[in-house]
């Protein structure tokens, strides 16, 4: 899974040097690039740093979530959320008919949408608790298709030759995510006894090209069963069929 390096959230720890010898009240500024934001499916880089703490004394620990945290250099990690729900353990307090408070143990499914990190510091032998974080976590959002960002509708044949590829984006979203077309299938709707053409990448083949040089006006054909991967693996696009008219 390749590595994005436009989501990168920073754990700062001020004057946490004095925490072992002074044990004052240490101050702890936590900054986040993203708005505290992860994203399913990919890898997020997170740099976690303590100024007067060495890094091989930092340690860090998702709490809460289904994630995998991995370290991949000095104060650099990469978390990855991973899909579906987990068992979340909880302790609750019942009250019983005669008024007395118990606590029971149970297990609840919890949706995978917040993850929290703890960060601690081996510090004269100890473990010390420095902070914890938490994190919202989000979908990539929809992946959309266009040929020569046109996606439907009327279109010249010349226009369409000059840029002979389907154009995939990710729709509102402000992070260059990128995802690559594997496979499209083309058909000409006034022609349904010719069985669809494929191509296993983004550009149009030869034949399909040719098709299209052969279309008249008025005359429709389509792109469908469009397939994309990405950092979130292989998915259909949003739009999976899209239908053009030569004018």
């Amino acid at each position: 899974m390749k590595r994005f390096s436009f989501i990168a959230f920073t754990l700062c720890f001020v004057s946490l040097g004095l925490i072992a010898q002074t044990k004052k009240e240490t101050k702890i500024v936590v900054a986040s690039t993203n708005m505290n934001i992860l994203y399913r499916g990919m890898d997020n880089p997170i740099s976690i740093a303590c100024p007067g703490i060495s890094d091989d004394k930092i340690y860090a620990e998702v709490t809460r979530g289904k994630a995998k945290l991995t370290k991949i250099g000095e104060a650099d990690y990469i978390l990855n959320v991973e899909y579906g729900s987990y068992e979340l353990p909880l302790t609750m307090d019942v009250t019983l008919k005669d008024g007395t408070i118990i606590q029971k143990d149970t297990v609840v499914q919890d949706e995978n949408n917040i993850i929290d990190i703890y960060v601690y510091a081996k510090i004269n032998g100890k473990n010390v608790y420095l902070n914890q974080t938490s994190f919202r976590v989000k979908d990539i959002p929809k992946v959309s298709a266009d040929i020569n960002n046109n996606d439907g509708g009327l279109i010249d044949k010349e226009t369409l030759l000059k840029k002979p590829f389907v154009n995939v984006e990710v729709e509102d979203f402000d992070f260059p995510v990128k995802y690559k077309v594997i496979y499209f299938m083309m058909a000409s709707l006034s022609d349904k006894d010719q069985a669809p053409l494929i191509s296993k990448d983004e550009r149009f083949t030869k034949e399909m090209i040719e098709k299209i040089k052969s279309l008249k006006k008025g005359e429709k054909f389509v792109i469908e069963a469009i397939r994309v991967n990405g950092p979130d693996g292989e998915k259909q696009v949003s739009n999976p069929a899209i239908i053009y008219t030569i004018k």
